[in-house]
């Protein structure tokens, strides 16, 4: 038996951070040669964006509702990411997460908020969880490329979102109409399932305090418990893992319920917090602006917040 020995490559912490604060910096310099080669001002849209996002009342806390959906998928995501699994698909299991929370919406519209509500974020991370194990299983068992499972998934679950507010989920007829805006909708749910908000601002104070849970929990689970030991073991040497008796399959099975699930309590409060009902343009894009501001913010609770709030601006800028 032979027995190899590789020096492990350590990378810095400042290192680390100064590569992510010069991967924004370049970005932002980039977008601003684009400005200029169109007679644009960069800094007068910098300072537009950075006005409209931080300098008012309203800004502040719609940048912060966008941040709360980031802060739940991309904290899911900086953990999965820690085992060498792609988990492209968090748009995916943000929308199975709203789908099943609409069901139960749907199914008890006479229930009261305090059953209604939580029973909505269980099932929602049940089913974010449940649409991201098949991918877990199939890079296993079948060394399916993660990458390309946990995006066709999303491609599933979109179509099939699509099929049923265009036919089952589709509001009935009310004053001749049926559509919103132009399209298909679904009947805008009971009070009972509308999540409760900050004042008159449109914060979901439940997703607020999820958010930040998921953000420090991930950071204490990979750091303090065995099972997160487990998943850093796997993603930085699968060799010495599967020589420890590790198991891959549990461990990646393991963090895709993580990340899926908080995925899908995002989706909860986009549906629940926000919306209120599905159209064909419910989706965000958070799934996907989640995999930046996870590579950002790393597995540190401040890092995430930060990346994430910084994003939540930009959307609204």
């Amino acid at each position: 038996m032979r027995v190899i020995v590789r020096k492990r490559v350590v990378v810095p912490r400042k290192f680390a951070l100064a590569v992510r604060i010069g991967s924004v910096v370049l970005a932002l310099l980039a977008v601003a040669v684009i400005f200029h080669a169109y007679g644009v001002n960069p800094f007068d849209v910098y300072r537009s964006i950075f006005f409209n996002a931080f300098g008012t009342k309203v800004g502040l806390t719609e940048t912060i509702v966008r941040m709360m959906p980031l802060l739940l998928v991309s904290a899911g995501l900086a953990l999965v990411f820690k085992t060498g699994f792609w988990n492209i698909g968090a748009e995916g299991q943000l929308l199975a997460g709203a789908m099943a929370a609409y069901v139960v919406a749907r199914t008890f519209p006479d229930a009261p908020p305090a059953v209604l509500i939580p029973s909505m974020f269980l099932v929602g991370f049940a089913a974010g969880a449940a649409w991201g194990i098949p991918p877990a299983v199939l890079k296993a068992k079948l060394n399916v490329n993660d990458v390309i499972s946990t995006l066709m998934l999303y491609y599933v679950i979109y179509w099939i979102f699509q099929h049923l507010i265009h036919g089952p989920w589709k509001a009935r007829e009310k004053v001749g109409q049926l559509t919103y805006g132009g399209f298909a909708h679904t009947e805008i749910i009971s009070k009972n399932a509308w999540l409760p908000v900050i004042g008159e601002t449109r914060i979901h104070w439940p997703t607020l305090i999820l958010s930040v849970l998921a953000a420090v929990g991930v950071y204490v689970f990979l750091n303090y418990t065995a099972a997160g030991y487990e998943m850093k073991v796997v993603g930085d040497n699968p060799e010495a893992a599967r020589a420890a008796g590790i198991s891959y399959l549990r461990t990646v099975t393991l963090a895709m319920i993580i990340s899926g699930g908080l995925a899908g309590l995002a989706g909860v409060g986009e549906f629940a917090g926000i919306q209120h009902r599905f159209t064909p343009e419910f989706l965000s894009g958070y799934g996907f602006t989640g995999i930046i501001t996870a590579w950002l913010g790393g597995v540190n609770p401040i890092g995430l917040l930060i990346a994430n709030f910084l994003f939540g601006g930009l959307l609204v800028g």
